[in-house]
């Protein structure tokens, strides 16, 4: 009996380690930008094109639902650790896009956090980690389930009554460069498994 119970116990505990192991953290960066122009592609920035689908809800893996543009975000607000410049992948690009006529960066900005599952997914708010002078407001969830999703809910104000809004959902892949875009508003994006919270591999 006591070897039984021992076995059980035993049981029970792994059960309960696995349960608690600590998720796969993400180094998320932004590069949010306004095209002036519009005439260029995402191939001149060597970055993936983005589908044409647009929904704030954040997806299921399991169901590809139909764009929603007026979706309910109900997911929670989280803060998380900026990401160090040091570990910024997009400067080049961003200095790139300041030498040119037809991009202005807006803002340049990164976070590492967990990758949550759907059902457990929250929003960070961009409003504190870009300057106030830009105009720029929204928020962002990166979840995680079979694949990497990032949801971007983003208001840029422009001149006069002008907003430009950019609301989509996206697959991602880690370590690899995308380009989202609205017709005025466009962001490059790359996520990167972080060293912390490295159990679990990547579903990207």
């Amino acid at each position: 009996m006591a070897v039984v119970c021992a076995g059980l116990i035993a049981v029970l505990t792994s059960s309960a380690g696995a349960q608690q192991a600590p998720l796969q953290s993400y180094d998320v960066e932004l590069l949010i930008f306004r095209n002036l122009t519009g005439k260029e592609s995402p191939e001149s920035w060597g970055v993936e094109a983005s589908s044409a689908a647009q929904r704030l809800a954040i997806p299921d893996d399991e169901q590809d639902a139909p764009p929603t543009a007026n979706a309910t975000i109900a997911a929670p607000t989280a803060t998380f650790p900026a990401l160090p410049a040091a570990k910024m992948k997009l400067t080049a690009i961003e200095d790139t896009m300041r030498r040119s006529r037809g991009y202005q960066p807006v803002a340049h900005i990164g976070w590492t956090q967990p990758g949550f599952a759907r059902n457990t997914a929250k929003y960070l708010s961009i409003n504190s980690l870009v300057p106030g002078s830009s105009g720029l407001q929204g928020q962002v969830a990166l979840s995680r389930g079979r694949y990497l999703h990032l949801t971007l809910d983003l208001v840029l104000g422009g001149e006069g009554a002008q907003r430009y809004v950019l609301r989509q959902t996206r697959r991602m892949r880690s370590n690899e460069r995308h380009y989202i875009d609205s017709p005025k508003l466009g962001v490059i994006a790359v996520i990167t498994p972080s060293a912390a919270g490295a159990a679990g591999g990547d579903a990207g």
